[in-house]
C-alpha cells in the first residue's frame, strides 16, 4: 500500500511523506519521491492535509496528531489492531477532521486510476515475481514486512 501511495501522489503532484519502522525502507521511499520518510512517531515539519492508515492501533494516534484542521484521515487497514488505546475524539471533531474507511474502490475508479497511470507512465513497484507453486513465500514475505513493493505469483 505505502509503495503505491508514494508514488501515486508523486505523480500526481503531491509532497509525499513516508514512515517506516526500517531504514533501508525509509531510504527507498524518498528514491521512489516521497519528500522525506521518517520514523513511526516522529515529528513531520508540519501538519499535512490526508494520511493513509494502515496499521491501525499503534499508529492511530500519530496519525491524528499529523493532520491540519479539516484533514482526511484514509483508513485502509489496521495490522496492528482496530482498537486504539486512545480514539483521538476531541481532537477529531475540534479540528473538523474526516475519517473515510476505504477498501476497494469501483469500476469507475479503477477505470480512472488505469487512464492516470497511462497518462503518466505510472507502473506499480514490484519487488518480487515467484511462479504460483511458491505463492507460500510470497505470502510469508508480506506477513513479515519484508518487501518494497508487491509479489507478483506467475502461472508459468
Amino acid at each position: 500500500m505505502a509503495t503505491a501511495a508514494i508514488a501515486l501522489g508523486k505523480a500526481a503532484g503531491l509532497r509525499v511523506f513516508a514512515t517506516s519502522r526500517d531504514e533501508e525502507k525509509r531510504k527507498r521511499a524518498v528514491e521512489l519521491g516521497a519528500v522525506e520518510a521518517y520514523e513511526p512517531g516522529a515529528r513531520l515539519p508540519g501538519r499535512v492535509d490526508a494520511v493513509i492508515e494502515t496499521v491501525g492501533a499503534a499508529t492511530w494516534s500519530h496519525s491524528v496528531k499529523s493532520l491540519r484542521p479539516g484533514g482526511t484521515l484514509v483508513i485502509s487497514g489496521a495490522t496492528s489492531g482496530d482498537r486504539p488505546s486512545h480514539a483521538e475524539l476531541t481532537r477529531i471533531f475540534f479540528l473538523e477532521l474526516k475519517v473515510v474507511g476505504s477498501t476497494m474502490g469501483s469500476k469507475d475508479e479503477l477505470e480512472d486510476l488505469l487512464s492516470f497511470c497511462a497518462a503518466t507512465g505510472l507502473r506499480p513497484v514490484i519487488d518480487d515475481v515467484l511462479p504460483l507453486d511458491r505463492a507460500r513465500e510470497g505470502f510469508e514475505k508480506m506477513a513479515a514486512g519484508d518487501l518494497f513493493g508487491k509479489v507478483v505469483l506467475t502461472t508459468s
